[in-house]
């Protein structure tokens, strides 16, 4: 199902198939018409006399109404549980309260060339203020690629009621009005209808959407349904139409010794392998999963092939595709991060081969990392991760040694932050004698993070 923001007051409901006698077409020929339904605030006569009346105008200006671009809409968004950058203007927007994904359109922005850079060491206070003083907590950050914009979701308070803020490396943050945003809706089929909350805290239907990437004209979305096999992956074409396509998922988890289809993919990226793109999924504890995107058909149910077991009592929190380029030689990766573990870099070649070998279906001892050659990144603490642009990611993250939620950018060479740590570098009275290549990287982190003050010349 698929439709316009309505709010939840609105009187009367109308579906639209084509404009009636005496409304204009829309120009903009990318939104559906058929299908699509929106509910508009209308005032209800109390007097039974007037209702025939008025009401026939009224119907007829809201046909006209939903003859009109998308646009003239704005978000009724009650919760948020993930972000996702989408083509052109578009940012997509999880709603898990009312099973919704939300389209909307931003403002156009200048573009960015690569070598921006984050350094917001107290995210935080930069985010509370606008919202007086409350704690935040961060549910998700997304980049909008080519301009260096950061978009930020958190929830506050009791009610944890969501707000989303695009911040940019000056150390300046806004706060998007959702109300006024326009944007289209989809409903999410079959959506968790469940009361549970597990361990007494969170709902079961905060997991209908745990992660959410845009490809190729359609928006892939990983969460839970209300089926049996409740491990589900949508496919959702934008512009929004009345087609959805719903698969359940299994995986043999080998440090469960089980296959299990309740638990959902936590993070998801893409591979072209074998000629065929594949979906990567991470799951909790921490199975990885490569499915066909050919076999993601609606209705069907997949059995995804576990290649890897990355390490037990960890929840993935994100993973991105990057590119890298070492020695002239540029080569495709993926970056999982983790909440209870550090990152995982994972090259495009290595999870070729893994296909090509028998999956894991018999029980992986207990600690044991075990079906891909990686390399760990030192990324402790990273919640969200994304591509900042061809050099850099950037991170939100909790600095475990300050105990500080922060913003800040990253390169893809060796992924971390030189001013984390006091080592022999850090001396005033270091000498780089003989040690240019190290100088040279310690001068491009010093740049990087705002502390052009301590580098060093030759010598």
């Amino acid at each position: 199902m698929v439709h316009r923001h309505h709010h939840r007051d609105a009187r009367y409901t109308a579906t639209a198939i084509a404009p009636p006698r005496g409304c204009s077409s829309p120009k903009n020929r990318n939104l559906p018409s058929i299908g699509v339904q929106t509910s508009i605030r209308l005032f209800e006569p109390e007097s039974p006399p007037y209702r025939g009346i008025i009401m026939r105008p009224l119907l007829i200006a809201m046909a006209c109404l939903l003859s009109l671009p998308a646009s003239v809409f704005a978000a009724d968004i009650t919760s948020i549980s993930r972000l996702a950058a989408g083509p052109d203007n578009v940012l997509f927007v999880a709603d898990w309260k009312t099973a919704e994904i939300h389209a909307i359109e931003l403002p156009p922005a200048s573009h960015k060339p690569n070598g921006t850079t984050f350094n917001i060491l107290d995210l935080e206070q930069l985010l509370s203020k606008q919202i007086g003083g409350a704690r935040v907590y961060v549910e998700d950050m997304v980049v909008r690629p080519g301009t260096a914009e950061v978009y930020i979701a958190v929830s506050y308070g009791a009610e944890k009621t969501p707000s989303l803020f695009v911040v940019t490396s000056d150390g300046k943050a806004r706060r998007v009005d959702l109300s006024t945003a326009p944007s289209t809706t989809v409903v999410l089929r079959d959506a968790p209808t469940s009361t549970m909350k597990f361990w007494k805290q969170t709902p079961e239907r905060s997991f209908t959407v745990t992660d959410m990437k845009w490809r190729k004209g359609e928006l892939f979305v990983a969460g839970l349904s209300n089926q049996d096999f409740s491990s589900t992956l949508r496919r959702v074409r934008y512009p929004f139409d009345a087609k959805q396509s719903v698969t359940s998922l299994e995986v043999f988890h080998g440090g469960h010794d089980q296959f299990e289809t309740r638990s959902p993919i936590r993070a998801m990226s893409f591979a072209n392998l074998g000629g065929k793109p594949y979906l990567v999924a991470a799951y909790t504890c921490t199975p990885l999963a490569l499915i066909p995107l050919d076999q993601l058909k609606d209705g069907a149910h997949v059995r995804g092939k576990t290649v890897a077991e990355l390490g037990y009592g960890n929840t993935p929190a994100d993973m991105v595709s990057f590119t890298r380029t070492e020695q002239g030689k540029t080569e495709d990766f993926l970056m999982l991060v983790n909440f209870n573990r550090v990152g995982d870099v994972i090259s495009i070649p290595e999870l070729d081969a893994a296909l090509a070998r028998p999956g894991i279906e018999k029980q992986v001892p207990y600690g044991q990392i075990t079906g891909l050659d990686m390399t760990e990144a030192p990324l402790a603490g990273v919640m969200h991760l994304d591509n900042l642009d061809d050099k850099s990611f950037v991170v939100v993250r909790r600095d475990l040694q300050r105990d500080a939620l922060q913003l800040v950018s990253m390169g893809k060479g060796l992924s971390f932050r030189l001013t984390d740590h006091v080592s022999e570098y850090s001396f005033p009275d270091f000498s780089y004698k003989g040690k240019r290549p190290a100088q040279e990287y310690i001068n491009m982190l010093l740049k990087d993070e705002n502390l052009p003050e301590f580098i060093k010349g030759p010598e």
